[in-house]
């Protein structure tokens, strides 16, 4: 699928022409009123400039990781800058415990609810099918509470993975996901989301759809 942007949203387009909105893009766009103050409140306290290269080097830093990632799982022997090296050292440990690898930065559609999004991998994590979703930190989150829309990004590709591919990846539905904070110079946190969990973010998911979809009309 290739990307595209209308009206600064984030859509990607199958070969038919058909266009779906980015999970990302509807995250960003239906962001409950409490994390745009939070966030407004945080620039107000370290200034524009401050804000800004803090989030550059954020998302810098999580592209970087990502890219390292895939090409470790590739078979590669990729190196690591200065900017990662801690982050990559602290998902070493997630690595290894990685088998059965299905999907690596892999676009899926979900055509039934209407989105699309990259997913960062699905594979199995100690012998458990999962989607696997990469982010980094400067500290430990230490609760699901503190991910804040992370657990709804990965129940959402989840859901498209499964739309998709149905059973053909591990012979049955995925039912598992994880959620990996690489931290600078400590073991990565790991949340790891149960079926349970999931469906209760997945109704959750829904409700955010829903309303980006009346947005949009």
């Amino acid at each position: 699928m290739k990307s595209t942007y209308i009206n600064g949203r984030f859509y990607y387009q199958d070969e038919k022409g058909i266009r779906l909105p980015a999970v990302t893009t509807i995250l960003k766009a239906t962001q409950p009123i409490e994390s745009v103050v939070a966030l407004s409140n945080w620039r107000n306290k370290v200034g524009d400039a401050e804000a800004n290269h803090i989030a550059l080097t954020s998302r810098r830093r999580g592209e970087l990781l990502h890219q390292w990632v895939k090409e470790y799982l590739q078979g590669l022997s990729p190196t690591a800058s200065s900017l990662i090296q801690p982050y990559c050292y602290s998902v070493q440990s997630v690595l290894e415990k990685l088998s059965d690898v299905q999907l690596v930065e892999t676009v899926v559609p979900n055509y039934v609810e209407g989105y699309a999004g990259k997913v960062d991998l699905v594979a199995r994590y100690k012998g458990i099918p999962c989607t696997i979703e990469w982010t980094t930190a400067e500290e430990a989150k230490l609760r699901v509470g503190k991910l804040y829309d992370k657990p709804l990004q990965v129940v959402a590709y989840g859901g498209a993975i499964n739309r998709h591919y149905g059973e053909s990846l591990f012979g049955s539905k995925i039912a598992n996901a994880l959620i990996v904070v690489a931290l600078p110079g400590e073991e990565a946190e790991i949340f790891m989301l149960e079926r349970e969990q999931l469906l209760d973010y997945w109704q959750k998911w829904l409700k955010r759809l829903k309303f980006f979809g009346e947005k949009a009309a």
